[in-house]
């Protein structure tokens, strides 16, 4: 996915969640929308139901 189909589903409402083994690409992507205020992500957990570590990306403010 790029930043601009992830800022574009942001905006729309839609939420995120970001799995450890993602893209490198998309990880910075999601990086940078959060250092832009676009968007904001939880902190890694570790989740047993995933088996990794994940992050929930939603619209700044959601």
């Amino acid at each position: 996915m790029t930043k601009d189909e992830m800022e574009k589903g942001l905006a729309a409402g839609r939420r995120l969640i970001q799995e450890e083994w993602a893209d490198p690409a998309e990880i910075r992507a999601v990086d940078e929308l959060v250092a832009e205020g676009k968007a904001s992500a939880t902190d890694w957990q570790y989740r047993d139901g995933f088996q990794c570590e994940r992050r929930i990306v939603a619209r700044n403010g959601e």
